[in-house]
């Protein structure tokens, strides 16, 4: 038990509460840093109600912030190994599938088909857990409807299982996915996407009851959240300055249904053949990379990236206005995802330069605290 505690007290470090010392920290980044794209910035213009401002937006310090506390923590994974030629197979020792909160706990799954789990009050492993989930291996795994599947690693019992709290037993449940994370379920669709960067990215619709699936051009999809029956959908690209792009969709099945050869398809370029134009866009930013969106205190809040710091914003049309600093750092991610799980909400970050596109760093937000997961050493710039 003593070994347990001390792993958690060598781990986490508690970051300071918002300040106005941290807000201007930030300030003076983007006076340090005033050059954005090709557009210099006069220094005595950037003020708290001005950071930056173009034509497209203005970015500045909300007259609203919200006190978040804000821990990190670094998860060491216990199968870790460096038994291998090249440095750039270190992606192994990185989760294989992205995380997933089953019960409150983390569960983590690795190349080794192995779980790992934290629960979320200390971010003590759960052994108990792990062990009854180690009972067979696994490839990937996701939670559906609140419960918790995983694809099999063997090459002769291969197929589906879902966990029922006890045991794992085969699945009926239809997944329309094998080794990549979902973006969203109900009781109509299961959300997923597929991206090729600057090439294309494609969300797919799957339809539960017809296992039709339907698509659009998305690139590349990191937050789906359904609202007043509408579909809300958050891109990014970070290719050259980045852009960001909310789409809403109200009747998925209104967009073109993919063909089997379709679906084999393993990038995201389809999305261009979608043209029934069945969606609208609430928003379109160029030289801003919103990472993910969530609610929280009923507030629509986004993990925004500008100008080589990584923040939480609220929009308001084309105000772009910061709520907290977060780590006063660069906190970059190519492809994330986010998922809300009952109170806890979960964004998925990786980074190609550290483990390709594989699992690198998880923030948990729950009520007014942000928890920064880094797996095996800080990965904060």
């Amino acid at each position: 038990m003593m070994k347990k505690h001390l792993y958690i007290l060598l781990s986490l470090v508690i970051c300071s509460q918002l300040s106005a010392q941290n807000f201007d920290k930030l300030v003076e980044h983007f006076r340090i840093n005033n050059i954005v794209g090709f557009e210099i910035i006069p220094r005595d213009s950037i003020s708290e109600n001005s950071l930056y401002k173009s034509e497209d937006f203005n970015v500045s310090i909300s007259k609203n912030p919200i006190n978040f506390k804000i821990d990190t923590l670094v998860l060491k994974n216990p199968y870790f190994t460096d038994d291998f030629d090249d440095w750039d197979d270190n992606y192994i020792n990185f989760p294989k599938s992205f995380s997933v909160i089953y019960e409150e706990n983390l569960i983590s799954l690795f190349g080794n088909g192995k779980f790992l789990c934290h629960n979320l009050n200390d971010y003590s492993r759960n052994t108990k857990l792990e062990n009854n989930l180690n009972s067979k291996k696994f490839k990937y795994h996701w939670v559906i409807d609140g419960k918790l599947y995983a694809k099999s690693k063997s090459f002769l019992f291969s197929g589906l299982y879902q966990w029922n709290g006890k045991k794992w037993k085969s699945a009926d449940i239809k997944i329309p996915v094998d080794e990549q994370s979902i973006l969203l379920s109900d009781n109509k669709f299961i959300v997923y996407r597929k991206c090729s960067g600057e090439f294309g990215g494609t969300i797919y619709f799957f339809d539960r009851q017809s296992k039709e699936t339907y698509f659009t051009e998305s690139t590349c999809t990191n937050t789906v959240i359904k609202k007043n029956g509408q579909y809300q959908i958050l891109a990014h690209l970070g290719h050259m300055m980045g852009t960001s792009v909310i789409k809403i969709i109200n009747d998925p099945k209104k967009l073109t249904k993919a063909k089997n050869n379709q679906l084999k398809i393993k990038q995201g370029s389809l999305g261009y053949q979608d043209k029934t134009k069945e969606y609208s866009k609430e928003l379109v930013f160029y030289g801003i990379q919103l990472f993910s969106t969530f609610n929280n205190r009923e507030r629509n809040l986004f993990l925004a990236h500008f100008n080589e710091s990584t923040f939480l914003a609220a929009i308001n049309g084309k105000e772009i206005q910061i709520v907290n600093p977060l780590f006063n750092n660069d906190k970059y991610t190519h492809n994330p995802i986010t998922r809300t799980y009952g109170k806890y909400t979960l964004i998925n970050m990786d980074f190609y330069g550290i483990a390709i596109d594989r699992e690198v760093s998880i923030m948990i937000i729950k009520d007014n605290k942000i928890t920064l997961l880094d797996w095996n050493e800080n990965h904060s710039r």
